[in-house]
């Protein structure tokens, strides 16, 4: 561990073995919480010793996997650069893509309930991620409440992104799915200042395929049929969205685009539901439920 790291990323990750928390460095550096809110799009707590709390950062290089399901859970991770995949796999050892994370998403909550993994999330590029120990996070939040409301935010986001593909598989064909896609994708890569209407695809047709409830095939019929419609202009892995619109009509022709395609406002630091939840929050008796996690 290097000095810069706080107390209790030292602590926490003390109660690994000592191969486990080599690998898990990228040669001593690490993030500040500052910087790590920035990445997460959420308020920075104006409190002067979280100035001295950092969290390490891992590289991860190209088809490795950063965890494996049934790993036993012990941090949370935010992807600063780069790209995922998040894949379930059944009993029959069927895989099943659940996302695509990329810079500012969270992983391995899924680990919390059980203490286990439940997904395996593999690096579609050489990516670099955040170690975000819970209990590291738990005794952050114990001491800064204030991080609480934050936190949930994140949550929820997560939350809010598993019913928007509920709706897309439930609601759309196979066309519209892969046009809510790109769309997704589009406004994903825009909020991090790349181009909307431009970018080559890092996951493979088959992994789109199995994120979208599709065959292979399918998915490449959906993209011919879009290029022949004039929406986007596919070659191989890149794809230029030449008529956002009709490509959004293709979804619903009233336009009715759902909130999870649509771009996402900047959030501002005196919103309205922040204020609630921050008012909310002296009616949950949430402490003692973090002094656990900071005590496990």
């Amino acid at each position: 561990m290097t000095a810069a790291l706080s107390y209790y990323d030292a602590l926490d990750f003390g109660s690994m073995d000592q191969g486990t928390a080599s690998t898990q460095e990228h040669e001593g550096a690490n993030l500040s919480v500052r910087d790590l809110t920035r990445l997460l799009h959420i308020d920075y707590p104006v409190e002067a010793w979280l100035a001295r709390t950092a969290f390490a950062l891992r590289r991860v290089r190209e088809g490795e996997a950063l965890v494996h399901a049934g790993d036993k859970f012990h941090s949370l991770y935010v992807v600063r650069s780069g790209c995922f995949k998040t894949v379930y796999t059944d009993f029959s050892g069927s895989e099943q893509v659940l996302g695509f994370p990329m810079c500012g998403d969270l992983m391995g909550a899924d680990g919390i309930d059980c203490g286990h993994y439940s997904s395996t999330a593999v690096s579609l590029d050489t990516s670099e991620v955040v170690i975000v120990p819970l209990a590291s996070l738990a005794r952050l939040v114990y001491e800064c409440p204030s991080l609480e409301a934050l936190l949930y935010r994140v949550l929820s986001r997560e939350l809010v992104r598993v019913q928007n593909m509920a709706w897309t598989l439930g609601t759309l064909g196979a066309e519209g799915r892969v046009a809510a896609f790109l769309l997704n994708l589009s406004a994903r890569l825009g909020a991090l200042g790349y181009s909307r209407s431009s970018f080559n695809l890092r996951m493979t047709r088959q992994e789109i395929g199995s994120y979208l409830g599709l065959k292979l095939e399918t998915v490449s019929r959906a993209l011919s049929a879009l290029n022949g419609a004039g929406c986007i202009q596919v070659h191989q892995r890149s794809i230029d969205i030449v008529d956002a619109d009709a490509l959004r009509g293709v979804i619903d022709p009233a336009a009715a685009v759902p909130a999870s395609i649509a771009p996402h406002p900047a959030p501002t630091a005196a919103r309205s539901g922040d204020r609630a939840a921050r008012n909310a929050r002296s009616r949950f008796a949430s402490g003692s439920a973090w002094r656990q996690f900071a005590a496990a």
